[in-house]
């Protein structure tokens, strides 16, 4: 009888974790009204969101317009169906879009028994199309691509300097960076390869900074809602001080990883080479979803040191290593005037960059 009894307990739990499906539009609705950066119509959010289910079904059209929606099937009209005329108020758009997704399943056998899958995939899609840097994190697994990153990578080199290579950020990233520095405190100088990071978190992104910094501002963001521009400090304290760091960045380092680029720069606390950086100088914050999904929506944008937007503009590195073919001249690299010049975004793993670095390092100009 326990048996049954625990059995009976868990169906109830899982019913009821979804049970809020039916309210998590309007939920992502209020949310993106509420925190989004920008001050957002929700038309703009239910249109690539109710469209993503054409991506289930190919048979189905979807067609929105400014103040109607438009349903197809297999080329024919289905129906029209007004839209609410109030953009923010999210309850309704919630039940206007739960209306037109049940409308949907009855004329589409291949949607008709499909739920919080569609509802999924609704989101994961329609969330990125809405904002590129946005994300829905699905409560299940709706074939989504993985995208493989190489986390972190570690090495002492033959001329002790230490090399570190981020793929992402985040706590763990962090903390092995912050072990590793802490236990070569006699190392020559560091490489701190960024190139192909495309970001994670902010205060991990800031720690890591603050490791190689004694004070100093760090960054600046501004938001929706933020009069004055928020700063994020540097603490008393750094490791490996008055030792070279050298930064490897490409067109493809962006958002968190632009952040610890920026703040050594522009602190003249390492020497940035590669390529223009990617360009994303916004910040996401995760909000935790009824139906136990989550949404990364773009709160604040953060600017340099000096106050510099780099969204969509990207960081220039000191050394634009495009410029060269090999690094045999140090001096006439770093005494060349290039500011003028625009540096490409391009992905680089070409070893100039690390051989750039090393010369700096155990050859740094003054």
């Amino acid at each position: 009888m326990k048996k049954i009894y625990i059995f009976i307990v868990s169906l109830f739990c899982c019913f009821s974790s979804h049970a809020s499906d039916e309210s998590i539009f309007s939920q992502v609705y209020q949310l993106i009204i509420d925190e989004h950066i920008n001050d957002i119509q929700i038309s703009s959010v239910f249109a690539p969101v109710f469209s993503a289910i054409e991506l289930d079904d190919k048979d189905v059209n979807v067609v929105v317009g400014k103040n109607s929606t438009t349903i197809y099937y297999k080329g024919k009209i289905h129906k029209v169906y007004s839209h609410p005329t109030d953009e923010k108020d999210a309850k309704k758009w919630g039940d206007f879009t739960n209306h037109l997704l049940s409308e949907v399943k009855k004329i589409s056998p291949t949607l008709t028994h499909k739920d919080f899958e569609l509802t999924d995939i609704m989101l994961y899609n329609g969330i990125k199309e809405f904002d590129k840097n946005a994300k829905y994190f699905p409560t299940l697994e709706i074939g989504q691509p993985i995208e493989k990153i190489q986390p972190y990578m570690s090495s002492l080199q033959d001329n002790n300097i230490l090399y570190i290579r981020l793929g992402t950020i985040n706590e763990y990233t962090a903390d092995q960076f912050l072990q590793t520095v802490s236990a070569y405190p006699n190392v020559q100088g560091v490489i701190l390869d960024l190139r192909g990071n495309k970001g994670g978190y902010l205060k991990y992104a800031l720690d890591i900074a603050d490791a190689f910094l004694n004070r100093g501002v760090m960054i600046y963001t501004i938001g929706r809602y933020i009069g004055k521009p928020k700063i994020y400090k540097a603490n008393d304290g750094e490791f490996l001080k008055g030792k070279p760091i050298a930064v490897l960045v490409d067109g493809e380092t962006a958002s968190a990883a632009e952040i610890i680029a920026i703040a050594l720069q522009k602190n003249n606390r390492a020497i940035i080479i590669g390529s223009q950086t990617y360009g994303k100088g916004t910040v996401q914050n995760i909000f935790t979803l009824n139906n136990g999904g989550a949404i990364a929506l773009t709160t604040e944008e953060f600017l340099g040191f000096d106050k510099v937007i780099i969204n969509k503009t990207g960081l220039k590195p000191d050394i634009c290593s495009s410029f060269y073919e090999t690094a045999d001249d140090l001096d006439n690299i770093l005494a060349k005037d290039v500011a003028h010049l625009k540096c490409p975004k391009i992905v680089n793993n070409s070893s100039i960059d690390e051989e750039i670095a090393n010369k700096y390092i155990l050859y740094p100009i003054k």
